[in-house]
């Protein structure tokens, strides 16, 4: 039932593409910390910009003024502490949220990238330690030069796909003053696609620097940024992660100087990617490495440890962390520890993860040799394995690269851990390969309704959810798991003011107050190229944009509080709109999500100038019976572009039918009468008289309705047919019985499958 609970949800939604406000690029792309500049944003419908929301703090924005309908400048102070690397935003306007953009954030003063910088002739001077903001149009190619000293490093990186704005592979080398390449790079695996050269100096004098794409192309929307200095810049960080709160000695490998040795504090409290800036000589790297931090401890290897027989061995009792280095082709890494019979562990390595380029095979020995498990790529080029020890003893892990690769970098961590309850929350893919309603835009004295799926790990039962943060004046409710999806509704007063807000949202067990490991984790694509449109750069955030904006010309409603329905049966929805004086326009309606064994039609729309609509619905008779949550989703353009609105969460509940029936099988000839006998079995008492029908008959038959009570054990139909009734077999009939309940029409549809044959009549019939 998942992808039907969606299709409803994804059914208009490409309707509100014509009206969100849009983020193509920010220029420049980014800056220096501690300085301060101007921005210009560029996108569309941008003309009523109020801010930008960054997730993560450093960046403040001042003074947002809007050009026209498709640009707007902004000022912003970077803090003298702000993180270094790619700031997540969003543009919030009083109509909406624009999708993700990033925003970078440096060590090193900027520059612009000036032309002609073409070829050697002409290639600009920069000074060490600086940070170009340039343009790679096609077939071009950028030359940037600098002095060094003999013995000095020179590393140069390039943010290009990492901005998130177009496919653009750059591609970098580091050349001689007469052109000769001392290094070049395309992909690295510690920035994917975006390349990392670092070379020292042979001799004092003067280098060249040239950036292009990898296929000669470009285009006004290849921006990058270009770091260069004599800098540090690793390749990865053995160990691989640290245990909470400890201080860890580090090693940062790959650097083009050397190994530097680094004593890291880790925080308190578990972070699946800790940052780690190299720094040497008072210089800081632009780009970080990333370990882990987890609760437990480690235990790092000791060579030899190549085989089975020749373990790295610890007598520390699990859960822990195994880390090492896959140091040269061939190499493979055993681990042994002890475990009890019976227990189950969850075993996760961590390496390209955490951007190293080891392609992981994990494999589970006993004692004596014999392979238990092994896995490749469950968790995507990391390995991840769950094992139940079959008995009490000492047992082996193995590490390796899937193809017997290996290097001084090729580091990794397997964490064991054992299993617990986890949550992960996230608005589903509405538009394919697009960020379109993946954030809540509610409007004043309105509501917004969208779906959470919630993938769940070891736990069952439902879910309670804990927003945090929101914009002034804005509520929320949510409904109860259908399958692994859930809706939700935000409210705004009609009072509130018009806001742009990043929100947590806490997940726990019902009737639990603990929060649940993890927690809403948005994944967002950003660049994505041939082939089969597959994604080159994408990052995650872990809070929800919600935006307060202005009134809508509708509000929607469901009429009823609550709707039951039988299983089997059907029911009519209605839905009543309101309209802003001097809106008289369509509207478009659907069903947010249809709850299991429910369905409805696509969409509807309700008429220019009329304010109400009717959505039927129709159970399956396994449909369970229980209180649904459900609300519907609306759009209308009033003149500015679409708008999008949902009802407030109404109640459907599904209960089971009074009655079931069984039609016995019954004949007759074209002009003849015939009795259809409903055989039916009381479930549950009703009150007053039901109205049975027959359904199904085939042309020019027909039977009058009857009224039942819950006394009944069967339902008699008076046939009539005509003698150009169509003769044959009709399996098609059923019984459909309404009843009345609480002031609710309950429609209920049993007994399918009946039978009834009309034969043609006789000879000596036919004769009279």
């Amino acid at each position: 039932m998942r992808f039907a609970a969606l299709a409803l949800f994804l059914a208009i939604a490409t309707v509100l593409r014509a009206a969100s406000p849009q983020l193509s690029a920010i220029n420049p792309p980014g800056a220096q910390r501690g300085s301060e500049l101007e921005i210009t944003v560029a996108g569309q419908r941008l003309a009523d910009a109020k801010g930008l929301l960054f997730y993560s703090p450093g960046i403040e924005v001042e003074n947002v003024s809007p050009v026209d309908g498709g640009k707007f400048t902004a000022k912003l102070k970077i803090a003298a502490d702000c993180a270094l690397g790619a700031h997540s935003v969003r543009v919030w306007t009083a109509s909406g949220l624009t999708e993700l953009g990033t925003f970078f954030v440096g060590p090193f003063s900027n520059i612009p990238e000036r032309e002609p910088n073409n070829d050697v002739p002409h290639a600009q001077p920069i000074g060490m330690n600086s940070t170009v903001n340039g343009l790679i149009k096609d077939e071009d190619v950028d030359y940037f030069s600098i002095e060094a000293k003999k013995g000095e490093r020179i590393t140069a990186e390039v943010e290009a796909i990492r901005l998130g704005v177009t496919m653009f592979d750059a591609w970098l080398a580091i050349l001689t003053k007469d052109g000769r390449q001392l290094a070049a790079n395309d992909d690295s695996p510690l920035f994917l696609q975006d390349p990392l050269a670092s070379v020292v100096a042979p001799e004092d004098g003067t280098y060249l620097i040239a950036v292009r794409e990898s296929t000669w192309g470009g285009s006004d929307k290849s921006v990058y940024r270009l770091h260069v200095g004599n800098f540090p810049q690793p390749l990865a960080v053995y160990p691989a992660g640290g245990q909470t709160g400890e201080e860890v000695p580090v090693t940062l490998l790959g650097d083009v100087s050397g190994s530097i040795e680094k004593t890291v504090r880790l925080p308190a409290s578990e972070d699946p990617k800790f940052e780690i800036f190299a720094e040497q000589d008072g210089v800081v790297a632009p780009a970080s490495n990333a370990i882990r931090v987890s609760p437990f401890p480690n235990v790092l290897e000791t060579e030899p440890n190549n085989f089975v027989k020749q373990p790295t061995a610890t007598d520390r009792a699990l859960p822990l962390a195994f880390n090492g280095v896959i140091g040269e082709r061939g190499d493979v890494d055993f681990f042994k520890f002890r475990a009890k019979k019976d227990e189950q562990w969850d075993f996760n390595v961590y390496a390209r993860r955490l951007r190293s380029p080891l392609d992981s095979v994990l494999e589970i020995f006993d004692a004596n040799g014999k392979r238990l498990a092994n896995n490749d790529d469950s968790a995507g080029s990391d390995s991840y394995q769950r094992f139940k020890f079959p008995a009490d003893g000492e047992y082996c892990i193995a590490v390796r690269d899937q193809l017997g690769r290996g290097g001084a970098t090729f580091t990794y961590r397997v964490e064991v851990t054992p299993v617990h309850a986890q949550i992960a929350l996230a608005i589903p893919e509405i538009v394919k390969d697009s960020q379109e309603r993946q954030t809540v835009v509610v409007a004043r004295g309105n509501h917004y309704a969208t779906l959470l799926r919630a993938k769940r790990s070891d736990f069952d039962g439902e879910l309670a959810i804990d927003p945090k943060d929101l914009p002034e004046g804005a509520t929320f409710a949510a409904g109860s798991l259908a399958g692994d999806v859930m809706p939700v509704v935000f409210d705004a007063a009609a009072d509130a003011p018009l806001a742009g807000a990043l929100c947590k949202i806490n997940a726990s067990k019902s009737g639990e107050s603990t929060a649940l490991s993890g927690g809403y984790e948005q994944s967002v694509e950003l660049v994505r190229g041939n082939p089969n449109n597959t994604v080159y750069y994408k990052t995650a955030v872990e809070k929800l944009a919600v935006a307060v904006t202005e009134e809508a010309p509708i509000t929607l409603q469901i009429a009823q509080p609550k709707t039951l329905m039988l299983q089997g049966g059907s029911a009519d929805l209605k839905i009543t709109a309101t309209r802003a004086e001097g809106f008289s326009g369509p509207i478009n309606v659907a069903m947010l999500y249809n709850p299991p064994g429910i369905g409805a039609q696509a969409t509807a729309t309700i008429p220019a100038g009329k304010n109400e609509i009717t959505i039927p619905l129709n159970a399956n008779p396994e449909a369970k019976t229980r209180a649904w949550k459900i609300a519907v989703t609306g759009s209308a353009d009033a003149g500015k572009g679409n708008v999008w609105v949902s009802s407030q969460l109404a109640e459907l509940e599904i209960v089971k039918p009074f009655v079931t029936g069984r039609i016995e099988r019954a004949n007759t000839e074209q002009g003849q009468p015939a009795t259809v006998v409903c055989k039916l079995t009381q479930n549950a008492p009703f009150d007053g008289k039901a109205k049975a029908r027959l359904q199904g008959l085939p042309n020019k038959a027909s039977a009058p309705e009857v009224e039942i009570t819950s006394a009944d054990q069967e339902i008699r139909f008076d046939v009539t047919t005509d003698v150009t009734s169509p003769a044959g077999q009709f399996k098609g009939l059923f019984c459909q019985i309404t009843f009345e309940k609480e002031g609710a029409i309950l429609v209920e549809n049993t007994a399918q499958g009946g039978v009834l044959r009309i034969d043609k009549p006789t000879k000596e019939v036919a004769a009279k």
